[in-house]
């Protein structure tokens, strides 16, 4: 059984976004049968503005992506891309989205353009509200759980799994105050036309 690729993305005008993102890459590093992208010597991508496809459109199993997005019918700050301006297929199987707003009806279409439709449909984990910053500390435990748990079956279990895992885990049991309801699990089907 081949090796799960997982990247981690933050922009580059957000520090705490690129912080909050190196503490979760930095978590992933030693994981057995996992390769961080793009190396573990360098586990995040630092994506420039107007460069989101770097992130979305890479070669991983698994994608997380900490970053700040605005309400409204185009959340424009979305890894500082407009989204109409994305264009690269996304062929990831999951991705967590640590944004505000980042299940929103807009990134979902977006992502479902992207989103080949011959592929299974995208397993998206994200809030369509607001993010606290401190919310970070669940996607290291999921992420975590994730990667090392089954490798079989649909990823939308698997990734339910994983959530639960990290929500039972003693290290979260410290952060109990989290609304960690707010994180949903999302299956967006591809409408991207098979080349």
């Amino acid at each position: 059984m081949r090796n799960l690729r997982v990247l981690a993305a933050a922009p580059a005008r957000s520090p705490r976004c690129q912080a909050d993102a190196c503490r979760v890459a930095a978590r992933l590093t030693y994981l057995p049968r996992v390769n961080s992208l793009p190396s573990p010597a360098r586990p995040v991508l630092i994506v420039p503005p107007g460069a989101a496809d770097r992130a979305l459109g890479a070669d991983a199993d698994v994608l997380y992506i900490c970053t700040h997005s605005y309400p409204g019918p185009r959340p424009e700050g979305f890894l500082d891309t407009d989204l109409t301006a994305l264009h690269r297929p996304l062929t990831a199987n999951a991705l967590i989205l640590d944004t505000c707003w980042g299940a929103s009806p807009a990134i979902h279409r977006t992502l479902a353009a992207l989103r080949p439709a011959h592929l299974p449909p995208l397993t998206l984990l994200a809030s369509p509200h607001r993010v606290p910053f401190d919310h970070h500390v669940l996607a290291g435990p999921l992420l975590e759980a994730l990667l090392t748990g089954p490798r079989t079956g649909p990823w939308p279990q698997r990734v339910a799994a994983a959530k639960a895992t990290a929500l039972a885990s003693i290290e979260l049991a410290a952060h109990a105050r989290r609304d960690w309801a707010r994180w949903h699990i999302r299956v967006i089907p591809g409408t991207r036309p098979t080349p």
